[in-house]
């Protein structure tokens, strides 16, 4: 093989690794944002210690560079060995960018469907939200949310749950119950095969001095005693 064709075949392979490395999927999951900060780079120009998505997302300016580089490269390099690939180049790249986010979602959800347990659940916080209270007479914090969750696997998932609390990033609430003994234990939750779901419950809790207001993509930890899962997500407070 010549070297223009290795180029030319690095730049095609370069095309397809931008559209990927720009894609998200819908549970915000970033094959981009995962590589930036690995690198010690950040994928946000506002990111936070908490990884909040704020300000440009540099994920996806690098991905459009990396698009132009291949594209041009391909072009360059193969123009003159395969006329008839470069004629379909502009339709190639154009499906790409339409399917680009549907084809790394498909292999997202397929990579999870492997996994056990609370390892297989995914959760979508754009889905997601809480309101909360101020009860006066009892001075507690009512809280009543929604949480989008999706098991990826083909067997039932049990788990329990924690939330954050809205002014608090690093405090998580955990979720009271009563077992049949009315001992004190916590709620568990369960999700059937492949189910995707919006998960309901109310608690009182006592650490949140503001009266009322609600919150969008909470941070949450799902957990059962053989492992746990944290999502991460930028916090929204009204």
């Amino acid at each position: 093989m010549t070297r223009k064709k290795i180029l030319g075949v690095l730049s095609i392979a370069l095309l397809l690794f931008a559209f990927m490395f720009g894609s998200t999927t819908q549970s915000e999951y970033s094959l981009g944002d995962i590589i930036l900060r690995f690198l010690g780079l950040k994928a946000w120009s506002l990111e936070s210690v908490g990884l909040s998505r704020q300000g440009y997302h540099y994920t996806v300016l690098y991905a459009i560079g990396f698009v132009i580089l291949g594209y041009v490269g391909a072009k360059h390099f193969l123009k003159e060995v395969y006329p008839k690939i470069i004629e379909l180049l502009p339709t190639f790249t154009l499906m790409l960018f339409f399917t680009s986010n549907l084809l790394f979602s498909w292999g997202y959800g397929l990579v999870l469907s492997f996994s056990t347990g609370v390892n297989a659940v995914d959760y979508f916080p754009a889905q997601s939200n809480c309101t909360f209270k101020l009860n006066p007479e009892s001075k507690l914090t009512s809280f009543s949310c929604n949480i989008m969750l999706k098991n990826y696997s083909y067997d039932e998932v049990k788990f329990n749950l924690r939330i954050q609390n809205p002014y608090f990033d690093f405090i998580m609430v955990s979720l009271p119950d009563q077992d049949s003994q009315d001992n004190p234990t916590l709620k568990e939750f369960t999700l059937l095969p492949k189910e995707e779901k919006i998960v309901t419950f109310s608690i009182e809790d006592d650490s949140n001095p503001y009266t009322a207001g609600s919150i969008t993509r909470p941070n949450i930890t799902i957990f059962n005693k053989e492992s746990r899962k944290d999502f991460n997500s930028p916090l929204y407070i009204y």
